[in-house]
């Protein structure tokens, strides 16, 4: 039982410790989706990560085989590099909504 509420403090506080980390949907190279509520969780490839804090602009999230480094600027704007199996590693950008096709014109 001591376990259980130990866990459940421990949650709580990584939850709390994420108050500053802004909301964003990302795609790194080789296809992997990263999304973070604001506050958080990091979720890679929709399932969540484990989130560490190192400072107030500094995250690291770990899930799938992935390393993310989530750099937050003064402006609050998040910049995130991933690190892969077998030393890969890029740069994540944002999102592209897939196009949408133009409704069909009334006649």
């Amino acid at each position: 039982m001591q376990r259980l509420i130990i866990a459940a403090t421990l949650l709580a506080a990584g939850t709390a410790q994420a108050a500053n980390l802004p909301a964003f949907a990302l795609t790194c190279p080789g296809d992997i989706a990263v999304s973070a509520a604001a506050g958080g969780p990091v979720r890679i490839n929709d399932r969540q990560a484990v989130l560490s804090k190192f400072s107030e602009q500094y995250y690291e999230a770990k899930g799938q085989g992935v390393t993310l480094s989530i750099s937050i600027a003064a402006d609050g704007s998040p910049t995130v590099t991933y690190t892969g199996k077998q030393g890969a590693n890029g740069v994540c950008t944002e999102r592209e909504e897939a196009p949408q096709e133009p409704a069909p014109a009334a006649e």
